[in-house]
């Protein structure tokens, strides 16, 4: 038995708004869809944000399906989970479209059951647990989710209720885990703690984070390995091929390497084989992160002409210029440089002050911020996109923090009304204490409604 795993190809984005990139995008899924079916897979996993945003452009539509059907012409089924990037506040998403027309097979919390050659439902309450079927292998899997909609309010993982896994099981999840989102934009933002995943599959497939992330079975304790393929294409600057750092003297690092093996920055795929991965490179346009620094305009700019031999041709560049120059700097003064290079996009970040800043390091965050400030900074420490899209998770969170003092004081406003005389007065008190506060309504999603019908106990 042997599928491919692949994650967050955000097909339809045109980063730094450059039509150049939509095409890199659409080039890096259709080289791992290709290479999934020359290396004869059974079957492919989609570990969420196949697209760039809920309602793709029929351009990107069109590229999806396009590739999709590469795969479908050769009878690999391919099973599906919708990232934050696909979901919609409505059941339905981009993702009916694609499984109408029989080229995906989603997973995860329906309205409606599914049964056919490669889908079987579990009645859940008022919903049906949807789960692929390949041979004697079982793929299990849900949407994205917020943090708050995943564990309930007593600490209980709500993936543990509803799922239980076995041998030959795979559970696909597209949330950042804790464990392994360490040094990427959600390590202070994570959506589950590594002791929250079910336990028993024989392989956890999952997408979100953009860095390829493992975590061998012998040493998580987990009955299967956990893997992040990470992004298809770079995404950010923290992702980039290259780093390039010039203070003193020229550092120039490649990150797709690290000695014989693949760098942490490779973007690829995963082909797994009797639950064994193996990570599969997709060769992606050069992406320079580089660092300057200088104490004068001269000096920036003869340093900037100095690593000119470092990068490639046709790649991108981010250069970010630090130091200290009197009276500052701006950018616009430095891109002539840059003109003749040959480089597909290029631009830079301003660091340089105009005079130093003295920090004292013995501060603690603790003496500026109350815990529910500090809270609230790592509540909001992730992409605004991505908060925008989440936006009902957050103000769940608000309402639940602010949901005690409400209450209290409430009780003491009440309490300050003039209080009635004799027996009216005990049969008011008693009221005021057995008055209990409705909280407003909100409306249910799939998971929602089938912890409403008792299935989270």
């Amino acid at each position: 038995m042997k599928f491919a795993h692949i994650a967050d190809a955000h097909l339809g984005r045109e980063q730094f708004q450059q039509p150049f990139r939509y095409a890199d995008y659409v080039e890096a899924f259709r080289k791992a869809v290709e290479r999934s079916i020359r290396e004869n897979v059974d079957f492919i996993l989609l570990t969420g944000d196949l697209f760039h945003v809920s309602k793709p452009s029929p351009k990107a539509i069109r590229d999806a399906i396009e590739i999709l059907n590469l795969a479908k012409k050769r009878n690999i089924p391919v099973f599906a989970i919708e990232g934050n990037h696909d979901k919609t506040i409505r059941d339905t998403s981009i993702y009916d479209l694609l499984e109408h027309l029989g080229l995906i097979y989603t997973v995860g919390i329906k309205r409606r059951p599914r049964e056919n050659e490669f889908q079987r439902s579990i009645k859940k309450g008022s919903a049906y647990l949807v789960y692929g079927i390949f041979g004697d292998v079982e793929i299990y899997g849900i949407r994205h989710h917020s943090r708050w909609q995943l564990v309930g309010k007593d600490g209980r993982s709500r993936l543990k209720a509803l799922f239980h896994g076995k041998r030959n099981s795979i559970l696909m999840l597209h949330q950042a885990i804790d464990y392994l989102a360490e040094g990427t934009p959600y390590q202070n933002a994570f959506d589950l703690r590594l002791n929250e995943i079910p336990d028993g599959f024989s392989y956890y497939a999952f997408g979100h984070i953009h860095m390829r992330r493992e975590l061998e079975r012998k040493k998580s304790g987990f009955t299967g390995d956990m893997i992040y393929p990470g992004s298809l294409e770079r995404t950010e600057i923290r992702e980039a091929s290259h780093r390039i750092i010039y203070d003193r003297r020229i550092r120039a690092m490649d990150l797709t390497r690290s000695n014989e093996n693949f760098g942490p920055n490779a973007k690829g795929f995963y082909i797994v084989e009797d639950f064994e991965p193996e990570f599969v490179e997709i060769e992606t346009r050069p992406f320079y992160s580089i660092t300057i620094r200088g104490n004068s305009k001269e000096e920036l700019r003869r340093k900037i002409e100095d690593i000119r031999s470092y990068v490639e041709r046709d790649s991108i560049a981010i250069l970010t210029l630090e130091g200290i120059v009197k009276g500052g700097i701006h950018v616009s003064e430095f891109f002539s440089l840059l003109e003749d290079w040959g480089l597909a996009y290029y631009n830079f970040n301003n660091r340089v002050t105009s005079e130093a800043i003295l920090i004292d390091s013995s501060i603690k965050e603790e003496e500026f911020f109350t815990a529910f400030e500090r809270e609230l900074f790592a509540q909001l420490a992730v992409d605004p996109k991505e908060f925008g899209r989440d936006i009902e998770g957050f103000v769940s969170w608000l309402f639940q923090m602010y949901e005690k003092p409400k209450v209290e004081a409430e009780k003491k406003v009440k309490i300050e009304e003039e209080e009635p005389k004799g027996k009216e007065k005990t049969e008011k008190t008693k009221e005021i204490k057995e008055k209990k506060v409705k909280k407003p309504k909100k409306a249910l999603g799939t998971l929602d409604v089938w912890i409403k019908k008792g299935g989270g106990k």
